[in-house]
């Protein structure tokens, strides 16, 4: 399981030439933690560039533009690592991309490889991750927040409220390194993972995303992966020196 966290903010937020911002925001919704309010921008020419500045630099492990008004099969590159647009399971069209392991930086550009006039993304996600490996048995629950009362006659009266998926995993059990000892990747543990998403810091939480021979899945990527919000439970000893706990993600969705 990959999990993204600790996204730092956004210093600076610019389009290249040949774009620019039809929102007032001038791209700032890219970065707020909803996906469902989007930025748009028009295209003149050549293919959209975003370049952000982050305000400290991270190895950046995930990326995703949620929310988009593209279509599938659209490319996205940064750094050299490439992704298309997928529609996903609520019809909302994404790109994740996973990149490789390199130096820590502050300055990322990507380019969106289209000829569509305007284009609309919900949110832009630029995370470090760390790997945690997990049990088989995880689980997405979908859940539907709606309201409905039953009248004399029993008419469904319905207050309807956007669902979401919920992710529950256990961590498979695993050493002091893991659990406290900074011994995941950036020198993460489980201890500091809890810590980092508490206050409902955004983060994604990606259960698939490789294949059995190590390369990315790009599909299995992309119906996977949950941004949102995201709990690690009781770290619990379990015998020796080896520990237990599990996570429950719960997506912020990109419709509204």
């Amino acid at each position: 399981m990959l999990i993204g966290y600790s996204m730092p903010a956004v210093n600076l937020v610019a389009l290249a030439a040949g774009s620019a911002w039809l929102t007032s925001d001038n791209g700032a919704a890219l970065f707020d933690g909803k996906p469902a309010r989007a930025s748009r921008l028009q295209r003149s020419s050549g293919n959209p560039t975003i370049n952000v500045t982050l305000a400290s630099a991270i190895v950046v492990r995930v990326i995703a533009l949620l929310g988009l008004n593209l279509p599938e099969g659209v490319t996205v590159t940064v750094a050299g690592t490439s992704g298309v647009t997928r529609r996903l399971a609520d019809g909302t069209v994404a790109c994740w991309i996973v990149m490789p392991v390199s130096a820590a930086t502050a300055s990322i550009s990507v380019v969106i490889t289209t000829a569509q006039a305007v284009v609309q993304i919900g949110e832009l996600v630029i995370m470090p991750a760390v790997e945690v490996a997990h049990e088989s048995d995880w689980s997405v629950n979908l859940v539907d927040p709606s309201q409905s009362e039953r009248s004399l006659a029993s008419q469904l009266a319905t207050n309807p409220r956007q669902p979401y998926r919920q992710l529950t995993a256990s961590f498979t059990p695993d050493g002091l390194a893991a659990a406290r000892g900074g011994g995941l990747a950036n020198g993460m543990d489980w201890e500091r993972l809890r810590f980092a998403l508490t206050m409902d810091k955004r983060c994604a939480v990606i259960p698939r995303w490789r294949t059995t021979a190590g390369d990315v899945d790009a599909v299995e990527l992309s119906r996977t992966a949950i941004y949102g919000v995201a709990r690690v439970a009781d770290i619990q000893h379990l015998q020796g020196d080896f520990y237990g706990s599990s996570i429950v993600a719960m997506e912020v969705p990109a419709l509204t």
